[in-house]
C-alpha cells in the first residue's frame, strides 16, 4: 500500500470545489498543494480564508501556468468544461500533458460522444504525460454509471430505465441558481434551454445517457430533450444567496434527456431543480430515484442523501453545502487512487453484473 499522501490540486473552488477542499483537508491520505481559481478576488487568498477557517498555508491562484508547472499527483477538476476544443477543454489537455492525473466532474466520463478525434486528443495527452483521466461524480457518474446499470441485474428484458435526480437549490449561491434557470422569467429560461436542446449544453447529461445505453449493450440512435417550468406562486426570498424569486419566475425546472433505442425510449434521465415548496414529489434531502421496467421482474429504488439519517439532519450546523455535493466530493476523492494507479489513458468505471442486450458483451478479457 502507498505510504505517501496523494498531492492534489483542486481546480475551480466554487460550490463543489469548496466541498472537495474541505474534505481533502480532513484526510491524511491527501495533501492539498494548490488551488486554481477563476475569480481575481480569490487570487492570492489563503484557502482557509475562503472557507472561513484558520489559514491552511495554501494560497489560491488564477495563474494556470503556475498550476501546470506545479508538482502534483492528481488534479480534481470541478470546473464546467465544454468537452470540445475550447480554452476550457484545453485546460484539461494541458494538465494531462504536464504529467498530472485528472479526476473531473461532470465531464469526461464518456468522451466517445464527441467522436474518435476527441477521444484521440485526450488519449494522446494522457500518453504524453504518462497519466490518466477519470470523469465521475454523483450525476453524471454514480447514478447513471453504477446504480442504474446495477439495478438492471434483476431483469432479462428492459422496456425502459428511468434515473432521476431531485435537487433543492434553496441554499446554493447565485451562480448555481442562474445555471439552473431558477429565478429567471419564463421566456428567458425557455430561450436558454432551447440552446441546450440545440447542443450547447451537451457536456453535462448527454454523455450520461449515452454511456448508460452503451454499458447496457445498445446502440444509441439519438437523445431527445424536453423541459418543463413551474412559476413561483408568490415572491420567494432565498437567504443563502440574497435572491428574491419574483412571482411568475421559474421556481422549478424539470428537464428530461431521453435515449432512443430501436425507435423507442430506452433510457430517461430526469433532472429536477427546485426551491423549497416547489418539488413535484415529496423528497427529503438530495433525492435520487431509479426505475427499471422489464421482464421477468421490474424494480424501483428511492434514496435520500442527507447529513445524518440517525439525527434527522439535512445539513450540519450553518454549513450551507448540501449532502449531495459532499457525496460528489467523496466520489471524486475516491477516484484519485484509481486514476493514479491506472495505465495512461481514459479510465472507465467497472460495473457489477447487469442486464445487457447480449450477455456475451459482459465478458472481460
Amino acid at each position: 500500500m502507498r505510504q505517501d499522501p496523494y498531492k492534489v490540486i483542486v481546480w475551480a473552488p466554487g460550490y463543489l470545489g469548496s466541498a472537495v477542499i474541505k474534505e481533502v483537508l480532513k484526510r491524511p491520505e491527501f495533501e492539498l498543494v494548490g488551488v486554481l481559481a477563476y475569480s481575481d478576488r480569490k487570487n492570492g487568498m489563503d484557502v482557509g480564508e475562503m472557507l472561513g477557517i484558520e489559514p491552511v498555508g495554501v494560497r489560491m491562484t488564477t495563474d494556470q501556468q503556475a498550476i501546470f508547472d506545479m508538482k502534483a499527483d492528481c488534479v480534481i477538476h470541478c470546473g464546467t468544461n465544454m468537452m470540445d476544443d475550447t480554452p476550457r477543454n484545453r485546460e484539461v489537455v494541458s494538465l494531462l500533458e504536464s504529467g498530472k492525473n485528472v479526476v473531473a466532474s461532470p465531464n469526461y466520463h464518456f468522451p466517445q460522444l464527441r467522436g474518435a478525434a476527441f477521444v484521440r486528443m485526450l488519449e494522446d495527452a494522457c500518453r504524453q504525460g504518462g497519466v490518466s483521466l477519470y470523469g465521475t461524480g454523483i450525476n453524471p457518474g454514480w447514478l447513471t454509471e453504477r446504480m442504474a446499470p446495477l439495478l438492471t441485474s434483476f431483469t432479462n428484458e428492459i422496456d425502459y430505465v428511468r434515473a432521476q435526480e431531485y435537487f433543492n437549490l434553496s441554499h446554493v449561491d447565485l451562480s448555481m441558481l442562474k445555471a439552473c434557470t431558477i429565478g429567471m422569467d419564463l421566456e428567458r429560461a425557455r430561450r436558454i434551454i432551447h440552446k441546450i436542446e440545440e447542443g450547447a449544453g451537451t457536456p453535462f447529461y448527454y454523455p450520461a445517457v449515452a454511456q448508460a445505453v452503451h454499458v447496457l449493450g445498445h446502440d444509441l440512435e439519438r437523445i431527445d430533450v424536453e423541459s418543463r417550468f413551474t412559476p413561483a406562486r408568490e415572491d420567494i426570498y432565498l437567504s443563502a444567496s440574497g435572491v428574491t424569486i419574483r412571482k411568475g419566475d421559474v421556481a422549478c425546472w424539470e428537464h428530461t434527456w431521453t435515449g432512443i433505442v430501436g425507435g423507442k425510449p430506452f433510457f430517461y434521465l430526469d433532472e429536477i431543480f427546485f426551491v423549497d415548496g416547489y418539488c413535484p414529489v415529496e423528497v427529503r434531502g438530495d433525492h435520487y430515484r431509479v426505475i427499471v421496467e422489464g421482464k421477468p421482474a421490474s424494480v424501483s429504488m428511492q434514496m435520500d442523501v442527507v447529513a445524518s439519517v440517525e439525527h434527522n439532519l439535512l445539513r450540519r450546523g450553518d454549513d450551507a453545502t448540501t449532502a449531495g455535493y459532499y457525496a460528489t466530493a467523496v466520489i471524486l476523492m475516491q477516484a484519485v487512487p484509481i486514476a493514479c494507479s491506472a495505465k495512461p489513458g481514459i479510465v472507465y468505471p467497472e460495473n457489477f453484473a447487469h442486464y445487457s442486450s447480449d450477455y456475451r458483451k459482459l465478458h472481460r478479457s
